[in-house]
């Protein structure tokens, strides 16, 4: 394991469980809370930590968490996984290029962006 504060372990633990939730067949919590924990993990600074990406890290977790799950839904824990490390991937690319402004905003901004000319 690497250097990480407690927050990120928190937000991976959640994470890992909220995986597990969804290899059981609950999936009324993965692309709301998912969301959320993703953001929360990039703010806490996950993306500046060396180690492994988020998707090796997970993994690591969920064959820990729910072991049993996953013997018989590896497929599936992988494409959880990739689908966690996009959408994390998306949020931080985000975050990059406007953190202050929400997507919509942004796209007005460019939207309504006239030059100033004299003529």
């Amino acid at each position: 394991m690497n250097k990480t504060n407690p927050q990120i372990e928190q937000q991976l633990d959640a994470l890992a469980q909220l995986c597990c939730d969804t290899l059981n067949g609950d999936n009324s919590g993965l692309a709301d809370r998912s969301d959320a924990l993703l953001k929360s993990l990039l703010m806490s600074g996950y993306n500046r930590k060396t180690g492994p990406n988020l998707s090796v890290e997970l993994e690591s977790r969920i064959k820990n968490s729910c072991a049993e799950v996953v013997m018989s839904r590896g497929a599936e824990l992988v494409g959880v996984v990739r689908t966690l490390q996009q959408k994390f991937d998306q949020v931080a690319q985000w975050e990059s290029k406007s953190p202050q402004n929400g997507p919509d905003e942004i796209l007005v901004k460019d939207a309504n962006f006239h030059p100033a000319t004299d003529g």
